[in-house]
């Protein structure tokens, strides 16, 4: 196999010393054919080392590329080398911001082809400006309800260890939810007793484990004592919507059922996406100043907004007709910090992470994108 990397054309006088070289060899060989008949020694090149030190050196050249990408976050955002990222999850930990990402590849990603979606990518940065890649996390599970792929991280500090919820999808790419627990953020646990099932046997779910369906994209919220999950479903009428169930011990969890409905017609699906109405997706949702505040993208038809917000005096009930835009080209928003009324936002933008800001005590707050460093390197401390 030609490895194009490592092919490239001689320069004039390198071609024109190689020529002399063979030249040479050519009539040394007229000369005594004999001689070089009978010796079946290998030839030393003039340049490089032998096969074993190539591939040596081959092998450290392209890990340490991969592991420390050359990242322009302010103008391109970051990326893994060979890949992108979408639905992501964060945490911190010892100085360093840690990003557990979807890795969807370059070329006619999907999350639905065979062998695509199949694990974590998970990256860190001291600062926002240096990036380092670690080895992936979470890969799927052969013969089990995960089988097939993994979406869509959160991650949520409890006590001394991490909490992970994600979504896994079977061979029929039915959706559900797990957990898993890290106390390093290298090393994960699955729960033994997964997948939590939230609309399995729900009234108003419309959910099977032997055909496509929709349980995903949870995000977690603490609130008095209990742990609140919104999450991507159906509704038996054919609606896509956003779920609640909480908990206050990870092990019994109360169905809310829908909190945000959407129509029960018009979505069009498309083959390399950017469906004109879909899914309810990637929602987040957190309490400020009194109020529940939701975020999610939601292809809505003749809009060109992907990514919303509207607000709530309950976590149970919010409307569409209430929402306002937030993020236009960004999506699969997380809050990384909160400094006053501020914060800190990380989303996805065509397929690179970027960060943006808020100031929530703002009559109608938006996100807007960090384009210097001096803003960015701001949050560092905080």
């Amino acid at each position: 196999m030609t490895d194009s990397k490592n092919t490239s054309d001689a320069s004039v006088g390198n071609r024109r010393a190689f020529l002399i070289r063979t030249g040479t060899a050519a009539l040394a060989a007229a000369a005594a054919p004999l001689t070089l008949a009978q010796t079946n020694a290998p030839t030393k090149a003039s340049d490089g080392g032998t096969i074993i030190d190539f591939e040596r050196e081959l092998k450290r050249m392209r890990f340490d590329h991969y592991q420390h990408p050359p990242v322009d976050i302010l103008k391109e955002g970051f990326r893994p080398v060979g890949g992108k990222i979408a639905d992501f999850a964060t945490a911190r930990l010892n100085g360093r911001d840690h990003f557990f990402y979807i890795e969807r590849r370059l070329e006619e990603g999907t999350p639905f082809y065979p062998g695509h979606e199949t694990y974590f990518g998970h990256a860190s940065t001291p600062d926002f400006l240096q990036w380092e890649v670690h080895d992936p996390v979470m890969v799927v599970r052969e013969n089990s309800w995960e089988e097939a792929h993994v979406w869509a991280p959160v991650i949520l500090p409890e006590g001394k260890e991490f909490l992970m919820a994600y979504t896994g999808l079977n061979r029929h790419l039915s959706q559900n939810i797990g957990l898993a627990s890290s106390k390093d953020l290298f090393q994960w646990k699955r729960w033994p007793s997964n997948p939590i099932s939230p609309c399995k046997g729900a009234p108003w779910a419309a959910w099977w484990d032997n055909e496509i369906c929709s349980c995903r994209d949870p995000h977690l919220v603490r609130h008095e004592g209990r742990v609140y999950m919104c999450y991507t479903a159906n509704t038996k009428e054919g609606a896509s919507c956003l779920a609640l169930a909480s908990t206050t011990d990870f092990k019994k969890w109360k169905d809310h059922g829908p909190i945000i409905v959407g129509p029960t017609t018009g979505y069009e699906p498309k083959l390399g996406g950017g469906h004109p109405q879909g899914s309810f997706e990637s929602a987040n949702l957190s309490f400020r100043n009194g109020r529940w505040v939701l975020i999610t993208k939601a292809p809505i038809r003749d809009k060109s907004v992907r990514t919303w917000v509207t607000t709530s005096d309950r976590p149970d009930s919010f409307r569409m007709d209430q929402f306002r835009p937030f993020w236009k080209d960004g999506i699969c928003v997380e809050v990384l910090r909160n400094q006053g009324t501020r914060s800190l936002l990380a989303g996805m933008v065509g397929g690179f992470l970027r960060f943006a800001e808020v100031d929530w005590a703002e009559p109608e707050c938006q996100a807007r994108k960090i384009t210097d460093r001096e803003t960015l390197l701001r949050w560092n401390p905080v």
